[in-house]
């Protein structure tokens, strides 16, 4: 058993244009969130609580409608055509920087499963492709801090293991077949905010 294959919840296989359920989706993003405990559970606290705010931000939203909001597309749209898409608290705004967390894993992980055994590089690698232009430089100074934090890699991956008789071969044939939905998944977000003009260069 791994972090991985552990989790009940799963990001979706999606090809372009393809809807993005709203609930698998946040079961999904909360089943990810103890990644961070493995790089550095005292460090990476503020993403962490990031992260959770907003998919708690999109799951009220989806509570006071399910069958208005089946969709993260759904939520996005009438947030759009009500002028509500642009505060801070919008859920567009959420999703948004919900994204942005999900491509730092997908990134780091691409790093790690590509032979990197440098995790410090894998997190700036990751943090560059990221969050860096969205942040200001008291949080840059943070997660400065933070991904100095992220542990050797053999500890790395003993932590995803979840169990000393899983093989490195399983940790990665594990890690792989998440990080290929995952990525589709941040595509097509990112295909659909562009579609949108939702994106964003403003920073915290």
């Amino acid at each position: 058993m791994t972090l991985f294959s552990e989790a009940k919840y799963k990001f979706l296989p999606l090809s372009e244009g393809d809807d993005i359920p709203t609930q698998l989706f946040l079961h999904a993003c909360s089943e990810i969130v103890p990644f961070f405990d493995v790089l550095g559970s005292t460090a990476f606290m503020p993403v962490k609580s990031d992260i959770n705010g907003n998919i708690q931000r999109l799951q009220t939203q989806y509570d006071t409608a399910p069958d208005q909001f089946p969709t993260l597309q759904s939520i996005v749209d009438s947030e759009i055509s009500a002028g509500t898409n642009k505060g801070s608290k919008s859920c567009t705004v959420g999703l948004l920087w919900l994204k942005r967390a999900l491509e730092f894993i997908c990134v780091f992980l691409e790093s790690a499963v590509g032979g990197e055994e440098d995790l410090v590089k894998c997190a700036n690698k990751a943090y560059d492709e990221s969050l860096r232009k969205y942040h200001g430089w008291i949080v840059k100074g943070i997660f400065s801090v933070a991904v100095r934090a992220v542990p050797y890699h053999k500890d790395f991956v003993t932590a995803l293991k979840k169990d000393a008789s899983v093989s490195s071969e399983t940790l990665y044939s594990d890690m792989q077949a998440a990080l290929t939905p995952l990525r589709e998944t941040i595509n097509e977000l990112n295909r659909f905010y562009t579609l949108r003009g939702q994106h964003s260069d403003d920073t915290v």
